[in-house]
């Protein structure tokens, strides 16, 4: 069974956060994280509790793959293969992560592409990768 890995999108701070910053506060000492992850009804919330008002993050799973430089590959992670650009979604259809290529063509992901696939972004930070033509 694979682990379940997320990080995180601040909209407002235009920041990501790596999956150890996610991490529930220590009991003993919680002044070192604001940072909450849980579970609400099937869904995971991600909130910062820094301010008066918290600020709900956009949490993007991990999906298993790692590109050919070993780096692990996240939902909304622009990729390349070859000279194709391709964005990583969840499909709700087949219940599984794809990929999404800048002119419409779905490809099924997985270990197999590793030799083959880059990362260059993700859909937050690096927007002007992804032009779909629709």
């Amino acid at each position: 069974m694979r682990e379940f890995k997320f990080r995180a999108w601040d909209d407002e701070g235009k920041k990501m956060y790596a999956p150890e910053a996610l991490e529930q506060p220590d009991i003993e000492d919680d002044t070192k994280k604001t940072i909450y992850a849980y579970l609400s009804y099937g869904v995971l919330q991600i909130y910062d509790f820094r301010d008066k008002e918290p600020v709900q993050f956009v949490p993007m799973q991990s999906t298993g793959w790692f590109d050919k430089n070993q780096n692990e590959i996240y939902e909304g992670d622009i990729v390349q293969i070859e000279n194709a650009i391709y964005q990583i979604i969840w499909s709700e259809e087949i219940s599984g992560f794809i990929l999404l290529s800048t002119d419409g063509v779905m490809m099924m992901g997985g270990d197999y592409i590793t030799d083959d696939i880059e990362i260059i972004g993700n859909i937050y930070e690096n927007q002007e990768l992804i032009n779909y033509k629709y």
